[in-house]
């Protein structure tokens, strides 16, 4: 069960750490715009995060644990 929880604990650390950096970089952009790539934003968050899972780290939790 474990290979399970730690790879959504990366998904969870991933999105927190691209939404600060987009918060420190993008926070002086208009609320509209800002709002509107929020989205993107989370999205590059989960792309960023699912591209090394499909490269083998699923595996390497799975044999880990």
């Amino acid at each position: 069960m474990y290979y399970l929880i730690f790879p959504m604990l990366i998904l969870l650390l991933t999105c927190v750490l691209v939404g600060g950096v987009y918060f420190a970089l993008f926070r002086w952009l208009p609320k509209k715009l800002y709002n509107g790539l929020t989205g993107l934003v989370a999205l590059a968050a989960i792309y960023i995060w699912a591209v090394p899972l499909k490269l083998g780290f699923y595996e390497f939790f799975r044999s880990t644990f």
